[in-house]
């Protein structure tokens, strides 16, 4: 499955469980959002250190 960077946005855990970045397993802080096609959009929760490596590779 390809995926294509579209965009990152904050993430702001408002209350319910905590999220943890798919790389690290630390606390995420940003949203990834790819493109993966037939208009699917796949969200990936990141810490703010490992969001500059996602950034990079897309």
């Amino acid at each position: 499955m390809e995926r294509i960077f579209s965009m990152l946005r904050s993430f702001v855990d408002d209350g319910g469980k905590t999220k943890f970045c798919v790389t690290c397993g630390n606390k995420a802080t940003q949203e990834a959002l790819f493109t993966v096609g037939d208009g699917a959009i796949l969200i990936e929760k990141y810490c703010d250190t490992c969001v500059t490596h996602v950034q990079k590779k897309e």
